[in-house]
């Protein structure tokens, strides 16, 4: 689903509509009769700031219930508008759709220039302007030669205020509570299971130096990565070590540990413990022998692999 998607149809939204648009997003406009709006002349300059002050200036206005409040320029003036989200969501569910499929939500109020010519919601009541302010009102007061408009993008206003989804999770607070516990649980896991990674590496890399010590040509300003432009005028058999271990250090990771290592200028042993699953254990042993380890061996959790030098 893309939310960043302009397509979304724009509604119409009264209270007498038949049915909702069968789509996965769409956005609304509201008409007066899901908000009311009252006009005030003050000395603000930002919405946010006006927003603030919706809730004493509208106050008394709503019923009972919990009130959205939103605020836009009209000129010099704000208008300051108070909805009930709850009520628009059973309203909403009642026709067979849901608030979460809102994407965004207009009001009438903000598209008044367009209804100066009316929209008629059905065979009784259309949609226009009274007194600089959208309306609605009964058809039968109309002229008969008014012209109707119909309502489409054209009139979608340049603003839109963002639904608030919180009321309507599909989650309830104890549900949350739990899912909130094991997502802690999960980040401590992880965590814990991070030290154990580093301290698996940390393990590797001091079974390297041990073994770089029983080899003082291999000794040095050794670096895993650069190894090969350092020692490049060892003699076969110390390349042979060299890339042997190469291969075992790249082998070792988060489920891969050394069981048992023991290399010497005859040969060498590599013993790891390894995932069960046959997939993962298959994976293994195909990347340990393009790593040019030999007879590579895979049962019960177990690689081995041992080969000579020539």
């Amino acid at each position: 689903m893309n939310f960043l998607d302009t397509k979304a149809p724009l509604v119409l939204l009264y209270r007498d509509i038949e049915k909702l648009p069968d789509v996965s997003r769409y956005d609304l406009m509201l008409t007066p009769q899901f908000y009311i709006l009252k006009r005030e002349d003050l000395p603000v300059k930002y919405a946010h700031q006006a927003k603030k002050l919706a809730p004493s200036i509208l106050d008394g206005m709503m019923g009972e219930g919990s009130s959205t409040y939103e605020v836009f320029r009209e000129g010099d003036q704000w208008a300051f508008i108070a909805y009930d989200l709850q009520e628009l969501s059973s309203f909403l569910e009642a026709k067979g759709s849901s608030i979460d499929r809102v994407r965004r939500i207009y009001f009438a109020e903000q598209a008044k220039k367009e209804f100066a010519t009316p929209v008629a919601l059905n065979d009784r009541e259309a949609l226009t302007l009274v007194n600089h302010t959208a309306t609605i009102v009964p058809r039968h007061l109309m002229d008969e030669k008014d012209a109707l408009a119909s309502f489409d993008e054209t009139f979608r206003p340049e603003k839109s205020f963002d639904i608030k989804h919180n009321f309507s999770s599909f989650l309830d607070a104890k549900l949350a509570a739990a899912l909130a516990a094991v997502l802690v649980l999960l980040g401590l896991t992880y965590f814990a299971d991070g030290y154990r990674y580093r301290k698996a590496v940390s393990d590797a890399e001091g079974n390297l130096d041990t073994l770089l010590a029983a080899n003082p040509s291999l000794q040095g300003a050794y670096a895993r990565k650069s190894i090969h432009s350092k020692y490049k005028t060892m003699d076969t058999k110390q390349r042979q070590i060299r890339d042997q271990i190469k291969g075992v250090s790249r082998l070792i990771g988060k489920e891969v540990k050394i069981k048992n290592l023991s290399f010497d200028t005859k040969g060498y042993r590599v013993v790891l413990n390894i995932p069960t699953k046959a997939t993962k254990a298959a994976s293994l042993k195909t990347v340990a022998e393009s790593y040019g380890l030999k007879h590579v061996k895979i049962a019960s959790g177990i690689l081995d692999a041992q080969g000579a030098f020539k």
